[in-house]
């Protein structure tokens, strides 16, 4: 597969990402606040809100990354790592079209260093 077969591709996956997160953001109907007296209905109602919220805020930022990725593939930056400048492997990309960094500083990323460990 060509290199802008590839890109043609991501952008197809990125596109139908943006179309499914931006559906589901719209559905709100689990954060409706519902009056009634039972205590016990109450907590519940908050306990499942919040868990509503918090799935709406996983996918705005699920969507945030998508619409990222695209702008990527429109500026000709998509595939190079934001951190390093590395190119970030076909294979994380197919796995996750909206990566933004290669393995290595993703990982890093994730244990919360700035920097790029360095060799010993």
């Amino acid at each position: 597969m060509t290199q802008q077969e590839q890109l043609k591709m991501f952008r197809t996956m990125l596109e139908q990402r943006v179309a499914e997160l931006t559906f589901a953001t719209r559905r709100r109907d689990a954060i409706v606040i519902e009056k009634s007296a039972d205590e016990l209905e109450r907590r519940l109602g908050a306990a499942a809100r919040e868990l509503a919220v918090r799935a709406l805020e996983g996918e705005t930022a699920k969507l945030r990354e998508a619409r990222a990725a695209l702008r990527r593939i429109h500026d000709g930056s998509y595939g190079t790592c934001l951190e390093c400048g590395d190119e970030i492997s076909p294979k994380r990309l197919k796995a996750l079209p909206a990566a933004e960094c290669c393995i290595v500083c993703q990982e890093a990323r994730d244990l919360g260093q700035s920097e790029l460990p360095v060799a010993a």
